[in-house]
């Protein structure tokens, strides 16, 4: 029985670990995005207004 229990405890220590290794890559990943060169958007057309005139008509242009 207590074997057992080890082994729970084992699993539970390891998927916190993986959960806060997750965690820590998405919490990266989510300042990089915030950089330089990253637009937030959520609609095609706040894009569109973000990227300006000029990369507007690019898109046009070539059918983007």
């Amino acid at each position: 029985m207590d074997e057992m229990l080890a082994y729970a405890a084992a699993g539970e220590e390891r998927d916190a670990a993986w959960r806060a290794l997750a965690q820590d890559l998405a919490d990266a990943a989510a300042a990089r995005r915030d950089g330089p060169g990253f637009v937030r958007a959520s609609r095609p057309a706040d894009l569109a207004k973000a990227l300006g005139p000029r990369r507007r008509e690019a898109r046009r242009k070539f059918g983007g």
